[in-house]
């Protein structure tokens, strides 16, 4: 009877200590839900719309930057991918900053013809130049010196700068005459640019003199003079500062070079060197050598580059020569320019004049 009692007094005690366990937990739980702290937290949830939307974009961007420009031209022009090649680690050609470089050496040429008495100046055409030798050699297009339809040299050129950077927007100053030594015989073939009808668009110009005090070209032009100390950016000790050429560097697609030129801007003047930056899109093969020759370079050049320079930014080296701005077929202009290797071996072909030595 006892062990009854004992049994019965057992199940008691465990249902009790149960029911205050399960009551003191629904408690605890309650309490601490209730007093737990709010967190705030910030998502954005892209709606389909929107997700859409931004997936369409990318796939455009992507578009347009791998897609290939096409020149507008009356026939089609192969534009070939540039070989990627092993060349050395690129170094700087000069121990001079890049704004002495352009400063002293990337100029404005006006070219026409003077009459006799110097009160008329004619047929006149601008663009760039480049010095390019300590003793005043100038590079630049041909067709800038050659009239195409008389087929005669502008024998009166005119060499004119701005400082760089330009910030307080000054005109350009005519600090030389220069003449035409040296372009090659073979005609301009068409205004429009293709393989087909590619000609070979360079010259050469030597500096000849300051503007004397007498000339009237500063009223023709509508320029000043430069006065003597402006002729300190340029020379040194009766030598011209000149841009060296990067004799190592080997260009590749999406590299990216600068163009530089006075080219026009909204107003349509050029009174000052602007410059660009784009990357390569390609090589257009005029001999079928399959090495690099007229670079296709995407950039915002405007009129008034042709005769300009295109520089390997790492090494601070001229590797081209700007000569054609051209519209593709997305928004923006494509500079071509003639490379580096090829313009030497044309100019010895054309001129018997080796652009390596000529820098000497």
């Amino acid at each position: 009877m006892m062990l009854k009692i004992l049994k019965l007094i057992i199940i008691a005690a465990v249902l009790g200590a149960a029911i205050l366990i399960s009551t003191t937990f629904r408690r605890s739980y309650e309490s601490g839900r209730n007093s737990e702290p709010e967190i705030s937290t910030s998502i954005s949830i892209l709606s389909p719309e929107t997700s859409q939307k931004i997936s369409t974009t990318s796939v455009n961007i992507i578009k347009a930057v791998s897609r290939k420009p096409v020149l507008k031209t009356s026939e089609s022009v192969t534009i070939n991918p540039v070989k990627n090649k092993v060349y050395e680690e690129i170094k700087e050609v000069s121990s001079k900053s890049f704004e002495e470089l352009i400063n002293s050496s990337v100029i404005q040429l006006y070219c026409g013809n003077l009459n006799a008495e110097q009160t008329s100046f004619s047929n006149i055409s601008r663009g760039t130049g480049i010095i390019i030798s300590s003793n005043g050699n100038v590079l630049t297009n041909r067709h800038i010196v050659y009239d195409e339809n008389t087929q005669k040299i502008k024998n009166n050129c005119f060499i004119l700068r701005s400082p760089f950077p330009n910030a307080e927007s000054q005109k350009p100053k005519i600090y030389y005459t220069a003449e035409v030594t040296d372009y090659p015989l073979i005609e301009k073939l068409s205004d429009s640019f293709s393989e087909d009808k590619y000609y070979n668009d360079f010259a050469v110009l030597k500096i000849v003199s300051k503007i004397g005090i007498e000339s009237k070209i500063n009223f023709l032009l509508g320029f000043d003079l430069a006065a003597p100390t402006d002729y300190l950016a340029i020379e040194n000790n009766s030598f011209f500062n000149f841009f060296p050429i990067d004799w190592n560097y080997q260009p590749k697609d999406s590299d990216i070079l600068i163009t530089l030129g006075y080219g026009v801007d909204a107003s349509h003047l050029a009174n000052k060197i602007t410059s660009t930056i784009g990357k390569i899109s390609g090589n257009i093969n005029i001999n079928k050598s399959a090495e690099p020759q007229i670079l296709l370079i995407e950039s915002n050049a405007t009129t008034g580059f042709s005769g300009g320079a295109l520089i390997n930014p790492k090494s601070k080296g001229l590797v081209g020569l700007v000569s054609w701005i051209t519209a593709g077929d997305v928004a923006g202009k494509y500079t071509v320019a003639i490379f580096r290797d090829f313009l030497r071996s044309l100019m010895l072909q054309d001129l018997n004049l080796d652009l390596k030595l000529l820098q000497n």
